[in-house]
């Protein structure tokens, strides 16, 4: 799973450390592909680089692109490229099957731009990123009254370290946004503890005698929302959830 990144920049000020948002930035917005040269926008960078554009701004410019279109919304399905638009801009998977449907509606009746700005220049965009923060998966945060089927459906579009958002081209939620069910991000054939998920959190509260900082609680998909409730209950902060 991907290490959540939280870049910000001021692009005229260091010069090399604006070299590492652009790079994060193509890495967010491209779904982790590796893009070809003539994909690559230099006017783009330059005018990050030169203090002209915002990170908001860099991350709406390569979404309107035509690489993005090209990548994302000609070769996929209406939901699938909405699906990816939530998890490349917003950080985070659809709410629910309202929201869905809502940007499918944009899409159509206003098309791919719109569609595109409707993410970077919203409101949650700005509380979570402001202007100059590369965006990043929310999901995978503990977030006090947050809704454990988040990390579940960020998990099932989560294409992996290596991976790439463009290579599946139907929608992974949209059976869960219909119906409610939180969709399976463990493989249903496992040899002993491998359809468990680790769950890394600290405590206000000291537990036991010889405990460590950081504690580790291994769980199966099912028992999670328990689980992270119980630790929350406590004052814990999650720190990670992988795969056990």
């Amino acid at each position: 799973m991907p290490e959540t990144t939280t870049l910000s920049a001021q692009p005229n000020v260091d010069t090399s450390h604006a070299a590492v948002v652009i790079k994060q930035t193509y890495r967010q917005v491209f779904g982790n592909r590796h893009l070809m040269e003539l994909d690559v926008n230099t006017s783009l960078e330059a005018l990050f680089m030169n203090g002209d554009l915002t990170v908001q701004g860099l991350v709406t410019a390569l979404a309107q692109s035509d690489t993005y279109k090209k990548l994302f919304f000609d070769c996929n399905s209406p939901y699938r490229f909405v699906e990816l638009n939530f998890k490349h801009l917003l950080g985070r998977p659809p709410h629910d099957q309202t929201e869905l449907l809502s940007h499918v509606r944009l899409l159509q009746d206003e098309g791919f731009e719109a569609e595109i700005a409707s993410y970077t220049y919203s409101a949650e965009y700005l509380s979570a990123f402001g202007v100059d923060q590369v965006p990043y998966n929310r999901s995978l945060e503990s977030i006090t009254g947050g809704r454990t089927i988040n990390y579940t459906r960020s998990n099932a579009v989560e294409s992996g370290y290596a991976g790439f958002d463009g290579a599946e081209r139907n929608s992974r939620l949209l059976d869960s946004l219909t119906t409610g069910k939180t969709p399976n991000i463990l493989e249903r054939k496992s040899v002993g503890n491998a359809s468990a998920l680790t769950i890394n959190w600290t405590s206000r509260r000291q537990i036991g005698a010889n405990r460590r900082v950081v504690q580790k609680s291994v769980v199966t998909q099912r028992s999670m929302s328990a689980t992270i409730q119980s630790i929350q209950a406590q004052g814990g902060k999650i720190l990670s959830i992988a795969k056990a």
